[in-house]
């Protein structure tokens, strides 16, 4: 799958390249798309999870705590905020993208 993504960034860390991006996908990354359903529904990347911000709390059960997670949102914010929520329930392997939606 290929993703017209620039970088990502894991929650604390440095910015991985692309075919980081695609080997996580590859490897069974979980693709999240934290905005609301009806942005969700005007655009989305290929292969993505829609998990709003305000119902990650628990919609969170829905992904394997074992593998990678790739958040995105309409801002960095909001993925940022993704990931510190997924990082209290015990998700390690988190990472967001950079650029905005």
């Amino acid at each position: 799958m290929s993703l017209a993504i620039q970088t990502i960034c894991r929650a604390g860390a440095g910015s991985l390249a692309p075919a980081c991006v695609e080997a996580l996908l590859a490897s069974g990354g979980q693709l999240v798309d934290v905005r609301s359903p009806a942005e969700f529904k005007q655009h989305s990347l290929p292969g993505a999870l829609n998990l709003p911000m305000d119902s990650l709390s628990y919609e969170h059960r829905r992904l394997n705590a074992r593998r990678p997670v790739i958040v995105y949102g309409a801002s960095e914010v909001r993925s940022t905020r993704a990931a510190r929520l997924l990082a209290g329930k015990g998700f390690s392997r988190i990472y967001h993208l950079a650029a905005d939606l």
